[in-house]
This record gives C-alpha cells, sequence and structure tokens, in this order.
C-alpha cells in the first residue's frame, strides 16, 4: 500500500484541530468518541461503495424533532433482521436525482407550520417540486408515513404533497400513504408491519448484512431513557412583572455521555400542574390512586396524567371517546361533521372544557387510552459544555396564549419557570446539526436573534471563547427595554471587550416604535455585502413569524445589493442558519 493511500483524508488546520482535541480527551472519552464516530450514518461510511451497491431500499426521513428519525431507524433495523437491504438518510442528505437509481423509497417525515415541511428537508422538497430539474422516477416503488398534528389545519400536508409528487414524477405506491396524530407510534407500527411484507428479501442462504442505520448508536438519553438533572438556578432575567419574563436555568450535568454541542437543544418532559390534574380527576369522578397502564407500563391514574397524557389537547380520540360515553347529540353531531368540523369544536374547547360541559363518569383505562400523550418540548441549549462541562443552561420564556376569551399557559414554560433548587427535572438531548457552528474557525457569523433566540448565541460565544478561535462574529438582537431586558448582557459585553463579538446591534421595540429586527443589517447593507463577500454564515434564531419577515426583508436587500439569486446560493452553500419556533 502506498504512502499516498495512508494520507488522512483532511486538510491541514483539520488534522491540528484534531491532534488537539485528541490530547486533551482521557481514555473514557476517547472509548466513547470512537464507538459513536463508528456508528455515524455518513456518507464516509461508504466510501469506495459503488451507486450499484448501494441497498435497493431508502428509509428516508425529515424531522425536526426525531420522531421521524426514530422511526425510520427502527424499521431499518426490521428490515435487517427481515433480510431486507436498507439504508437510512435524512432528507436533507438526499438530492432528488439520487432517486433515479433507486427501486425501492420509503420516506417518513413530518409536517411543520402552516403545512410546511421540516426545515432541514425543505430543498429537497422544493428540489421535487421543480418541474425543470425534478427526476422521471419511472421503476421507483415508494411509500411515504406522514406524521402530524390534527389540531391544525394543515395536517400532515407535507407526507400528503410528496406523495403525489412522487407519483406524478412516475413512482408506484407500495402501500397507501398512512397518515399519523400524535400518537402516531401504533398505527406507524401496524403501517410498517404491513409494508416490510412488500419489500424484496435476500435470498434465504444469504445472512443479513448490518444495516447501515444508526440505529446500533442511538443516544445514550432519549424520550424513553430520560435523564433526571438538579435544578440548581432558576433566576428571572426580566423584570418581573412582565407579562412573559424570561428565566435563566442552570441544571447539574452527572453524565458525561450527555451528546450536545452549541446550536443543540435540550428535550424536556414537563409534567401536567397539580391544579390541573386534580381539577381532572374532580370532573371526571376518578381516584387517583386507580390502577392504568401507560405504553405497557402499571401505574397509578394521577401517575399517567401528570406526566404521559396530555391534558390541554383533546384530540380526535377523546372527542370520539367523550361524545359516545356522554351521547352527546352535540359532540356527535361534530365527529359525523369530519375533520374540519371537529377541529372547530376543539378550537373552543380544551379537556378541562369538555369534561365540564358535558360531564360523565369514565373508566379510567378508557381515557387515558384516548388521551394524547404530552409531548416533550425542546429548548435550546444557552451555554457550551467546553466552557461548562457538569451544567446545562436554559432559557424560558413563560408562554401566554388567548383561548376562548381567557388566557392560558403553555404546560412546559409554567412546568419549568416553577422549579425551585434541588427539584429535579426529565430530559434528554436533541441534535441540531443544521444549527451548528462552520468548521473553518475564520468563517465570519452573523448572529440574528430576537427575545430568547439569543441562547444558542451564547453557547456559540462560549465555545469560540474556549477553543481560543477568533472567529469574527456581529449580534443583532431584539427585545423589549434595554435595562430590563437585554439578556446575558455581560456575558456578551464580555466577548466584545475580548474582540471576539465585533458587532453589536440592538433594537428594543418599546423604547424604539416602528423600528424592526432587520432594520440594523438593513441600515448597513455594505458591511453586511462584505461580510457575505468574506463568506460569512448568516442565523436566525427566535419567534418563527419574526424572523421569517426579518430574513425576508434582509434577502431583498443582499439580492439588490450583490445580484439577484444571491440568497438562494447562500441557502445551497449551506451558508444560512434557521432555528425558529
Amino acid at each position: 500500500m502506498t504512502a499516498h493511500a495512508l494520507a488522512p483524508p483532511f486538510s491541514e488546520t483539520q488534522w491540528r484541530r484534531i491532534h488537539t482535541l485528541l490530547e486533551e480527551l482521557d481514555d473514557q472519552q476517547a472509548l466513547w468518541l470512537s464507538g459513536y464516530l463508528a456508528g455515524q450514518n455518513t456518507d464516509t461510511a461508504r466510501l469506495g461503495q459503488k451507486p450499484e451497491d448501494a441497498p435497493a431500499l431508502l428509509i428516508a426521513y425529515g424531522t425536526e424533532t426525531d420522531n421521524s428519525r426514530e422511526l425510520a431507524e427502527r424499521f431499518s433495523e426490521q428490515c435487517r433482521e427481515a433480510g431486507v437491504a436498507a439504508e437510512v438518510q435524512d432528507l436533507a442528505r438526499v438530492r432528488p436525482r439520487q432517486l433515479v437509481k433507486r427501486k425501492h423509497l420509503v420516506v417518513i417525515t413530518a409536517t411543520h407550520g402552516d403545512g410546511d415541511p421540516p426545515e432541514p428537508a425543505l430543498p429537497f422538497f422544493e428540489g421535487l417540486a421543480d418541474d425543470a430539474t425534478a427526476p422521471r422516477l419511472k421503476g421507483l416503488h415508494f411509500a411515504v408515513l406522514a406524521l402530524g398534528d390534527s389540531t391544525y389545519e394543515h395536517f400532515c400536508t407535507a407526507g400528503r404533497q410528496l406523495d403525489a409528487r412522487l407519483e406524478a414524477l412516475g413512482g408506484q405506491r407500495l402501500l397507501e400513504r398512512q397518515e399519523c396524530d400524535v400518537d402516531f407510534e401504533a398505527p406507524a407500527k401496524a403501517w410498517l408491519a404491513r409494508l416490510i411484507e412488500k419489500l424484496p428479501k435476500r435470498e434465504s442462504n444469504t445472512a443479513p448484512a448490518a444495516s447501515t442505520s444508526a440505529t446500533k448508536r442511538g443516544p445514550v438519553y432519549d424520550k424513553r431513557r430520560p435523564l433526571e438533572a438538579e435544578i440548581l438556578v432558576n433566576q428571572c432575567l426580566t423584570a418581573p412583572d412582565r407579562t412573559s419574563p424570561i428565566h435563566h436555568l442552570e441544571l447539574a450535568l452527572e453524565a458525561p455521555d450527555f451528546a450536545v454541542a452549541p446550536g443543540d437543544a435540550v428535550g424536556v418532559l414537563a409534567d401536567n400542574p397539580p391544579e390541573l390534574i386534580a381539577a381532572v380527576l374532580d370532573a371526571t369522578g376518578l381516584s387517583g390512586e386507580q390502577p392504568v397502564t401507560v405504553d405497557g407500563a402499571p401505574q397509578p391514574l394521577v401517575q399517567a396524567l401528570r406526566q404521559h397524557r396530555d391534558l390541554t389537547i383533546p384530540g380526535g380520540r377523546f372527542l370520539e371517546y367523550w361524545a359516545e360515553l356522554t351521547e352527546s347529540a352535540a359532540l356527535r353531531e361534530a365527529v359525523a361533521g369530519g375533520t374540519r368540523t371537529q377541529r372547530a369544536v376543539l378550537k373552543q374547547h380544551q379537556v378541562l372544557d369538555l369534561l365540564r360541559d358535558y360531564p360523565a363518569r369514565p373508566d379510567a383505562e378508557a381515557l387515558v387510552a384516548s388521551l394524547r400523550p404530552l409531548q416533550p418540548r425542546l429548548y435550546d441549549l444557552a451555554n457550551a459544555l467546553s466552557a461548562f462541562d457538569d451544567e446545562l443552561h436554559l432559557t424560558v420564556k413563560r408562554f401566554r396564549y388567548p383561548f376562548a376569551g381567557r388566557w392560558e399557559t403553555g404546560v412546559a414554560s409554567a412546568y419549568l419557570l416553577d422549579l425551585q433548587a434541588g427539584d429535579s427535572v426529565r430530559l434528554y438531548p436533541h441534535r441540531n446539526a443544521r444549527f451548528h457552528l462552520p468548521d473553518d474557525p475564520d468563517t465570519p457569523l452573523v448572529l440574528i436573534a430576537e427575545g430568547t433566540g439569543i441562547a444558542p448565541y451564547r453557547a456559540f460565544l462560549q465555545h469560540l471563547a474556549a477553543a481560543g478561535r477568533h472567529t469574527p462574529c456581529w449580534l443583532v438582537f431584539a427585545e423589549q427595554r434595554f435595562e430590563e431586558d437585554f439578556l446575558y448582557q455581560l456575558d456578551f459585553q464580555e466577548a466584545r471587550d475580548n474582540g471576539l463579538l465585533k458587532r453589536v446591534d440592538t433594537v428594543f421595540q418599546a423604547e424604539q416604535p416602528g423600528r424592526e429586527l432587520a432594520d440594523p443589517l438593513l441600515e448597513q447593507v455594505d458591511r453586511l455585502s462584505e461580510w457575505l463577500e468574506r463568506g460569512a454564515h448568516l442565523y436566525f434564531c427566535g419567534d418563527k413569524d419574526r424572523l421569517a419577515e426579518a430574513e425576508a426583508r434582509v434577502r431583498d436587500a443582499v439580492d439588490r445589493r450583490l445580484g439577484a439569486g444571491h440568497w438562494k446560493q447562500l441557502s445551497k452553500a449551506k451558508r444560512l442558519h434557521r432555528n425558529l419556533y
């Protein structure tokens, strides 16, 4: 073997950084890292593989919360056991023209917002929708599993559109599309079991090959196996009398294998508030000590209501169950009217409203089975473990929303903001690779945030400082008032004093009426253009509507300054990063 063949596939700068990192790791850390990299589902694991050697089945997923990924990886393992050669890929890494070389495709995708595909998968959806460039897929056999939330008007729209588009391009369905609500586990499992019977198997005398999915790698902690972390600090960062205060939480991290990086999030498994649980028990006449079963685990009803069931949003299954139990003509009419009519009723009623307006005495087990699962909430990591390796920092805003003539508070934010030092919370790491820092330490960063969207930028700057990187950064931040709402002001002032943060532009809207988040960038479009020409990456984090509006204005200004289509090229070059909620 020649020396050239042994040369590492890294640049000199990358090679130096790898050696520096390895020298800092102890034996346990090095062992964990080697196992993590060995299981990564990346293209490097398939170097040298010819296109014709690719597994017959591609399982592609689109996700922002990891539900689709977890289903894809579990299905890949089932395929391996059944003798089906399968490969798992994120739709963010799939180009539409690659489908031409495939014979079988299974897509598991969620829908977000107003019928949008998951943000990382958006280029795939757009490429497939473009008649000028989309490939003809005659000979491709496909199936689509669509995940969504039926309380939204555009339920499973992304999956429906993809299913129709694959057929329009010449693909043939293996199985009719399956649409799943938030309680997707049972219907998804049944549909995948039917699907696997329609997939090509290896010859019986051929041993199943190892799946290329990351199933074996799986995270040490996840929704089913969360970490319990102790609250160290719960501090209000804004004026205490503010309607929606923002808190800074510090949690003890005693798990060295809790894999999160700056830009990642933490999934929090919140408990329902005690007063809501008591109200539900009172309205149903049930005892909290009655035994029930949740996902095969026996437990008292009060625990199921506290940790496992959504006591706010009813959902279609609960509406059907309650209509049958109460024999209410109004509820039966809503159920018979279809999805649109049901959604209209659900928009005016939470679970407790239905329990009180249409009283009945349910069976405890049936009640638990009819309620939606309580969903985890994602919060951006506000610190870098390279700076604080035994703590997790979160930035949480109390979420309030109008409902049926009254104001309600979000379950997760209320739960977190009420925790005291010494309390514990269940959580797990959530990887957000599309929002990580670029590899090149000299790449300029433009960090645009509104409200709690500033949290990951605090982690970015901590990481850059700890690594000794001199990455030029420009922060643009919007909140209400300078004195009360400049979140983490001292942290960013220190980064400015150290020369890491080159520019800080703020918009405090209560003190500057009419001024918007995008205005500082528009007023300095020449400077912004210069940063972009130096290869800058742009990050957008915060409220989806406000950040989308800011991006649209900046996009138009950049295209006018640097030429039409420049913004689109930035997106194709993966220099635009969005973390919106």
